[in-house]
């Protein structure tokens, strides 16, 4: 009998031996090197403009030079003192907080239907899933203004219904931010809620009804625990999103409730202050940073069961 080495020795000259080499070619490449086509785009369209910010914020803002080099925690302690700033840092966590706990709310029991329970409607809910992250911001906006103005949709059906004598105030204030806001980061939400639902093992959930858990209980119990990664990672995407907006905020809302990413533009733009804006971009990252990085660690230490956080 002839061994299949052998047969591949003869019938496929050089194969044998190149299989080899390609192997071993592979194995003596060091790892990182897979890393170096996300660090030729990484590298110098994000590290080098952050280490620019970085720098900028330590520098000094001078009306007849706009900024003059320097190493000064000056910028750094106007922004962390001053009413003004700390106001638009505490309006953004505070929108941030609430958009991420509402998407959430609203988007786990819709993954969870698109999931188990949608069947042949999968694909068309998937799509009204997609629809807002391919549309331009700029055209949602200008639907919202539509929906939310004192003659919008809302108001017009509210008033045709006599349920309010005038219309709300929704559009340049709080609730159009939050609704126009709620609307663009639900994708955000419910997709990775929806993938991490889709991983749970089908045995698990059978061998909860199997020693007697209702569905409420094997919900509580298994379903929800073991989508608990994509419930985080959910939040920290609508988290993070919300406190970087600039388009939103600055077309739906209004300067009596001042967000930090159009704050930073008028300081930068508008007062011309170069360094101060640098410095509130550096805080508002630290803080973003800081605070999913307590929140994986929270969720790590409280459920050791997922991995992936």
């Amino acid at each position: 009998m002839i061994s299949t080495a052998g047969v591949a020795d003869i019938g496929v000259p050089g194969v044998a031996r190149s299989r080899p080499l390609l192997a071993r070619v592979r194995q003596g490449l060091p790892p990182w090197l897979l890393l170096l086509p996300a660090l030729t785009v990484l590298i110098p369209f994000f590290l080098l403009p952050l280490a620019s910010l970085l720098r900028n914020s330590f520098n000094r803002d001078d009306p007849t030079a706009l900024m003059v080099a320097d190493f000064t925690w000056r910028n750094y302690v106007r922004v962390l003192t001053d009413t003004l700033y700390l106001t638009s840092f505490g309006n953004s966590l505070a929108m941030a907080a609430a958009i991420a706990a509402t998407t959430l709310v609203l988007g786990y029991p819709f993954a969870y239907f698109l999931v188990q329970r949608a069947g042949p409607w999968g694909p068309v809910l998937r799509w009204l899933v997609y629809t807002p992250l391919i549309v331009s911001v700029i055209v949602r906006v200008f639907g919202w203004i539509v929906i939310t103005a004192d003659s919008g949709l809302i108001n017009t059906t509210l008033l045709a219904l006599r349920l309010v004598d005038e219309p709300f105030k929704i559009l340049f204030n709080v609730g159009g931010v939050f609704i126009g806001m709620c609307h663009r980061y639900f994708p955000l939400a419910v997709l990775p809620i929806a993938s991490a639902i889709a991983k749970i093992d089908p045995a698990l959930l059978a061998a909860s009804f199997g020693l007697g858990a209702g569905p409420t209980r094997t919900f509580l119990q298994v379903a929800l625990p073991l989508s608990l990664p994509g419930v985080v990672a959910g939040g920290q995407l609508v988290f993070a999103a919300v406190l970087s907006d600039f388009v939103m905020p600055l077309l739906l809302g209004s300067t009596r409730f001042r967000m930090i990413a159009p704050a930073i533009f008028e300081e930068a733009i508008g007062n011309v202050s170069w360094a101060s804006a640098a410095a509130m971009a550096i805080v508002m990252l630290v803080m973003t940073a800081l605070l999913l990085l307590v929140t994986s660690w929270t969720f790590r230490r409280l459920a050791p069961w997922a991995r992936t956080l």
